[in-house]
Order: structure tokens, then sequence, then C-alpha cells
């Protein structure tokens, strides 16, 4: 369904299709001159962004955040939505299959503040789908320090390895697609050679974000990191645990194994004295052996 955002009674013209139909096609071609192929370039769902040159005009894909996503989406195509923009002559062309909020926003702000020129139109609609990704990145920001709390207060329940792939799942791809639409631009750049600040403009929004979006990463794999680190203290202090009461108990079992052979011949079979200061004995390496492992810290250690 077309439908005409900036009417035409300006010098240049914004026309939106939403959910092209077969009729669509043929207008766009026959009225704007697109190629048929790239029309049906913007209804694959796997592009990636990209930018051509053609005869007939610019052609920009480009990926919005989709805001319904949910965090459990792991895909391309179910993180972000496929907008197409054609810039031929005076008029800019935007192909979406799904209603984009963000494009209403552009559309209203247009007819408050007036864009000077189709590039301010133009830049004003990129800019646009850029910004989507800004709630995405804050809300990543968000969950890595809960991460970051729930691994130094050792809350090992809430640190489940489905949540943390999703998490560096959604990462790599926020940075894979903001990567792509900044080399898109790149190309781009003798469409705005007589507007160089807008180019650069777009591209610092771009580099904000992946820069954020980076230094969440790096903190994150160190932050995992340590989180092995502490699993690991944490089967050392265990391990720590069970060797002290080993310690203590092996002596008492090589004295109860001794006694307990079948042999006629052992000394103190029939005595009470030897009983008792078998007994005694055993006591005693007991409490050596609590009170050396207490020195040397191990049980403070064990609870700590």
């Amino acid at each position: 369904m077309i439908t005409e955002k900036l009417l035409t009674n300006r010098d240049f013209t914004w026309i939106d299709v939403q959910e092209p139909q077969h009729e669509d096609f043929e207008k766009l071609n026959s009225d704007f001159g697109l190629s048929y192929l790239l029309v049906q370039d913007t209804l694959r769902p796997e592009h990636l962004p990209k930018y051509e040159e053609t005869e007939n005009g610019h052609f920009l894909m480009m990926r919005s955040f989709d805001s319904d996503c949910n965090f459990e989406d792991m895909t391309v195509q179910g993180l972000t939505r496929k907008i197409a923009l054609f810039v031929k002559d005076n008029k800019v062309i935007t192909l979406h299959r799904v209603e984009l909020d963000f494009l209403d926003g552009v559309a209203e702000k247009c007819k408050r503040i007036d864009p000077k020129n189709l590039m301010v139109l133009v830049h004003s609609i990129i800019i646009s789908i850029i910004r989507t990704y800004e709630k995405p990145v804050l809300n990543l920001q968000d969950l890595y320090d809960d991460f970051e709390q729930d691994v130094l207060t050792k809350k090992n329940e809430n640190l489940s390895t489905k949540r943390i792939y999703y998490f560096r799942r959604q990462v790599f791809i926020l940075k894979r697609l903001l990567k792509q639409t900044n080399d898109a631009l790149y190309r781009m750049k003798d469409f705005w050679e007589e507007y160089p600040s807008m180019l650069q403009d777009l591209r610092e929004n771009i580099d904000q974000l992946y820069f954020q979006l980076d230094e969440v990463s790096d903190n994150f794999e160190h932050l995992f990191e340590l989180h092995i680190a502490l699993n690991d203290q944490r089967a050392n202090e265990v391990m720590k645990v069970l060797t002290v009461f080993s310690s203590i108990l092996l002596p008492l079992n090589f004295l109860a194994s001794f006694y307990g052979m079948n042999f006629s011949r052992l000394p103190g079979l029939d005595s009470f004295e030897a009983l008792y200061s078998l007994i005694a004995v055993m006591i005693l390496t007991s409490v050596i052996a609590i009170w050396y492992f207490r020195r040397k810290g191990w049980f403070n250690t064990a609870k700590e």
C-alpha cells in the first residue's frame, strides 16, 4: 500500500510503501523507474544493510530494531525489521513490510518543521532508524549491571547458561548490524558529497552505539572469566573442607582398622587399659589435628 507522507507541494516528495503488492511494484517501476529486482530485494527477510548506486538512483537497505521482539529472539530477522530507501531526483521512497512507528514520528516532525531540502529529509529518516538501537543498547547495559551484581554477590542461581547465551547473542547481532550499517553509509559518501557533516553525524551516532556495545561485550568477557574463577575457587574451598575432615579421620581409621585385623597376637587385645589408652590416643590425635588446622586458618577459609 502506497502512502504519500510528504506532499508534492514541496520541492521534494516522500513516498512510503508498506506491504507492497503486485500493483505497487508496477506503479513503482512505471512512475519512478525503480528496478523490479531491487524492489524484490526489499521483501527478502535475510538481507543485511547494504548500499547500491544504480543508473536510476541510490538504494540503501537498512534494518531497524523491533521494539516488539522477545528477549529470546536470537536471529537478525527476529530482532530487527528491514526498510529500504530509494532516492531518485527529488523523491525519497521507503519500502517496508510492517508498520514502523518511527517513520510516523519523522513525518509528524516534517509537518511541524519543514525540511530545507531532500538531503535533510533523508538524514532524518536514517537517523531515526539508527536511534531505534538506543533503547536495546541501554537495556543490554542494564542487563550487564545485573550480571555483575549477581557475580559479585555470588548469586549463582540467577546465572543460567541460557540467560548468558541470550545476552551474548544479542550483543553480537547488534554489533554486526551496526558495523554493516556504518559500512553501507561509508560506501554512500558520494551521495553526501555536498553535505559531509550529515554523513559524519550519522556515522558518529552509529559509532557511539557500537562503542557502547563493544564496552559491554569486553566487560562481560572479563566478568565471565571472573565468574569461572570464583566457581573454581568455591570448588577448591569444598575440596579443602573435605581434606580437613579426611585428615582428621584418617589416623582414627588407621587405628580402628589396625585393631580390627583378624590376628590373635595384637598388643592390648585382652586389656581394658589398652582400650582406654587407644581411645585417649584417638581423641588426642583428633584434638591435635583440629588445633593444627585452626591455627593454619583452614576452618576460617572454608567458612568464607
